[in-house]
């Protein structure tokens, strides 16, 4: 009897040995995990390493239930099974906890890009004069036409967002065809000066990531180096810029 307690309490050191090992990797998946949610908010992260992760846990975990399930038939003491019982229930949570956010990453990044799909023909004009009778579509394709030189623009839609109090309100414009949405974006430089901006109609999380470029962007130039932002990521040269002093 002693020896087969003696086994158990070996046995269930062991367990619990692993088990130290398990929560200290499920930390570390934790912090991977947080970091994941970060890096789609950038939209840099895949759902193939994100798959790795929870493979990774999962493997921690079938490995210890395999190794409780082959001994909790032969534990005798009632106290030493439920310890057994107990450890096996938490590694389940474990498991489960992983998958539920496994789903909830990958639902959240297919979100992100059907809204940044639906946005790729649109762009954001803030500051065009508001009048109380005016029709939305024909100003911005008068806009479009005589300020920015894109020929006969077609739009499948342009209405006004936000509060009725602040004027001008902004313009969502959505183009039929997405070229002369890239060729009014690239005429833009004309509005200089103008108070009128044109931006492409990015989702909130592009606008974050954007919001941190432009902050690299920004310190780079204070620097004296050249920055500027191309396709929403910085890029940053060597060559500092000349004083105008």
């Amino acid at each position: 009897m002693m020896d087969s307690e003696n086994k158990l309490l070996n046995l269930v050191q062991t367990v619990l040995e692993e088990l130290k090992v398990l929560r200290q990797e499920f930390k570390a998946q934790n912090v991977a995990l947080a970091a994941a949610k970060n890096e789609i908010r950038e939209l840099k992260i895949s759902h193939k390493s994100f798959e790795k992760i929870m493979f990774q846990i999962s493997g921690f975990v079938e490995d210890i239930q395999d190794k409780v399930g082959s001994q909790a038939s032969t534990v005798t003491t009632p106290t030493l099974h439920e310890m057994v019982e107990t450890l096996g229930v938490k590694m389940k949570s474990y498991a489960e906890a992983t998958k539920s956010a496994h789903i909830s990453f990958y639902q959240e990044q297919e979100i992100e890009k059907a809204n940044q799909f639906a946005r790729m023909k649109n762009v954001r004009i803030s500051g065009l004069l508001e009048s109380e009778k005016e029709e939305v579509k024909s100003v911005v394709t008068k806009f479009l036409t005589e300020t920015l030189d894109v020929p006969n623009p077609e739009l499948a839609h342009a209405y006004r967002i936000g509060n009725k109090d602040a004027q001008p309100r902004a313009i969502i414009v959505k183009f039929v065809d997405q070229a002369q949405r890239d060729m009014a974006l690239a005429n833009k430089a004309i509005l200089k000066g103008r108070r009128i901006w044109l931006d492409p109609n990015l989702t909130p999380l592009q606008v974050e990531a954007r919001r941190k470029e432009l902050a690299k962007v920004k310190e780079a130039q204070d620097a004296g180096l050249v920055a500027y932002l191309r396709d929403s990521q910085t890029i940053i040269t060597k060559r500092r810029r000349q004083s105008s002093i």
